[in-house]
């Protein structure tokens, strides 16, 4: 099952794991608890953070 989303908070409950799209390209994918915690990508980050756009 492939759940789109902009709710951090739904994602965080309901998925095992996470990717995160912009653009089109697929920015960052892996285990949710990982993309939360420690995010790799700036831009993941920011989103996850709020400080983006």
């Amino acid at each position: 099952v492939v759940i789109v989303t902009h709710n951090m908070q739904q994602a965080a409950r309901v998925s095992d794991y996470t990717g995160f799209l912009y653009l089109g390209q697929l920015i960052e994918f892996g285990p949710t608890k990982q993309i939360f915690k420690n995010p790799q990508e700036e831009l993941t980050e920011r989103y996850i953070t709020g400080r983006f756009g």
